[in-house]
């Protein structure tokens, strides 16, 4: 059963009691807005536990707040006891608070875990504590949601937390729901109006797009984002993977595409003007020459060193004319134009082939009597970075000089 858990903050305490919104037919009273929210997503049917965060000097005592129908009387006088104990210590002990939260959790029938923090709390105290707990609580519930409320809490605590559940999110890959009750406004009834921050949550999934795409090339979750009406980002970067040739006119579309995400133009712009567009050239042989620059950049250099190679092919294979747009996959062409590269006896051919083999394959480089210093550079380049990125950078200045016609294949 899919399960979520609301993270909410307690602050100094001494908070009224508020009239909270969260539609026409549904308003809840309490102090704290952690606790209507919570009230509200049990509503709804959500399957939510609590996780508070506060400091040894919050109002933890106003999380009585929770108790809605207690019939046990025992239980009730038991409540009360420890709430007593623990607003007539100077700070919040541990234990105390557990107990506190064990006797609510018996009245309602919910789960209640909590951080208490040193006041003032340090960011880095902050993390280390709330991550490690966080990765306990995801590790032994398998929460698919968190439910984030940012209203209350010791000034920047509720963004060091943020910050902290957004580098989680990439290693446990659960949803993020931001909720903020709106206590600097009243509706005209009186009441609070209460918003879920869903500009936020598209930002968070805005950055994990952009992170995406630069690290990887691929485009499909941004354009998935900000294009709503499905744009035609899978098929042309599935086209892409496979090496497939793709029409100018089909990258012309992404670049048109229009963005949703009104707040986000400028990034758009940047967008396409960093990763798009270089792959807008006449050719095919220019397109993987980009793909393969795209990944030498960022140190995937098999990817870079196929694509390369794959690259010098076509550009011959088109310089010489046994290759056209329509011909691009042929096989048999780009074999009858790696014979003729093979037969022109060109350095830098002999160390981009030898280099892709090894490579792709996995294998070491035969050692003979023939091609012994082209066999040698590429050994070398898989052995060291430093030196793979040098010869790298040959290789691709040998496909600018096929390019321009420095060098003529016979």
């Amino acid at each position: 059963m899919l399960k979520s858990i609301l993270i909410s903050f307690i602050g100094k305490g001494k908070y009224q009691k508020t009239k909270y919104k969260f539609s026409e037919q549904q308003i809840i009273e309490k102090y704290l807005f952690g606790v209507a929210l919570f009230n509200y997503l049990r509503s709804k049917g959500e399957n939510i536990d609590l996780y508070f965060i506060g400091t040894n000097e919050s109002g933890w005592p106003e999380t009585i707040d929770l108790l809605e129908n207690v019939s046990d009387d025992e239980l009730v006088n038991e409540i009360s006891k420890q709430e007593k104990e623990i607003k007539n210590n100077k700070e919040i002990d541990q234990d105390n608070l557990k107990k506190f939260f064990s006797l609510i959790e018996q009245s309602e029938n919910i789960k209640i875990d909590f951080s208490l923090l040193k006041n003032p709390p340090l960011p880095e105290e902050i993390s280390k504590n709330i991550i490690e707990k966080l990765l306990l609580l995801l590790d032994k519930e398998k929460y698919n949601k968190i439910i984030f409320d940012l209203t209350h809490g010791y000034r920047y605590l509720p963004f060091v937390v943020l910050l902290d559940l957004l580098v989680l999110k990439k290693i446990k890959n659960f949803e993020l729901e931001i909720f903020y009750g709106f206590l600097e406004h009243k509706n005209e009834d009186g009441t609070m109006p209460v918003i879920r921050l869903n500009h936020l949550e598209e930002l968070v999934k805005l950055g994990e797009t952009l992170e995406v795409l630069e690290s990887t090339g691929n485009f499909k979750n941004y354009y998935s984002l900000i294009d709503k009406k499905n744009s035609k980002a899978d098929e042309i970067y599935f086209k892409m993977e496979i090496n497939s040739a793709i029409g100018p006119e089909k990258i012309k579309e992404l670049l048109s595409t229009k963005n949703a995400l009104s707040y986000a133009d400028a990034i758009h712009q940047e967008v396409k003007e960093k990763y798009i567009k270089q792959f807008v050239e006449d050719n095919f042989p220019d397109r993987l020459r980009n793909r393969a620059r795209f990944f030498f950049n960022r140190g995937q250099y098999l990817k870079a060193i196929l694509l390369l190679h794959e690259a010098v092919l076509l550009l011959v294979g088109y310089k010489i004319g046994i290759i056209n747009s329509s011909s691009n996959l042929d096989y048999r062409k780009r074999n009858e134009a790696k014979e003729r590269l093979d037969n022109n006896h060109i350095y830098d051919w002999k160390v981009l082939k030898y280099l892709r083999n090894a490579t792709a394959h996995g294998t070491v480089i035969n050692h003979d009597n023939i091609d012994v210093e082209p066999k040698k550079e590429a050994e070398e380049a898989i052995k060291n970075e430093e030196k793979l990125k040098v010869t790298l950078e040959k290789t691709f200045q040998f496909y600018e000089n096929i390019k321009q016609d420095r060098i003529k294949i016979e």
